[in-house]
């Protein structure tokens, strides 16, 4: 055999050798897919049948009349714009409550006046 034929020889080995181990990886990956689509497929059901559940119970929980509190329980969105407020010097929703009543009250008085006047 002559120089070239071995390593031609060599390349054919190597290039079979290198085509089943593609073949058996690919058949893994295959398999690996198919598992992993089977698994997704059941744990979707069931997540999904979990949300349906939750969802259901959230309907009834909705549908019951609600006793009324006092006062409200500040949310988290109203605990960050009181936040934002005071870093920025504005009033908050109180104070403004609580100036409106003033004004109106000193509206009051002075419409009353206005007549007492004429």
């Amino acid at each position: 055999m002559s120089k070239t034929a071995t390593i031609e020889q060599r390349f054919n080995e190597r290039y079979e050798q290198v085509a089943t181990e593609a073949k058996a990886t690919l058949e893994k990956v295959n398999s690996a897919v198919r598992g992993a689509y089977t698994r997704l497929e059941n744990n979707g059901n069931e997540l999904f049948q979990n949300l349906v559940k939750a969802g259901e119970k959230r309907q009834k929980a909705a549908s019951k009349p609600q006793k009324k509190t006092t006062k409200a329980q500040p949310s988290q969105l109203d605990e960050v714009r009181s936040k934002v407020a005071a870093a920025l010097g504005l009033p908050t929703r109180d104070e403004v409550e609580a100036l409106n009543k003033k004004l109106t009250s000193l509206t009051r008085k002075v419409n009353k006046l206005a007549k007492e006047t004429k």
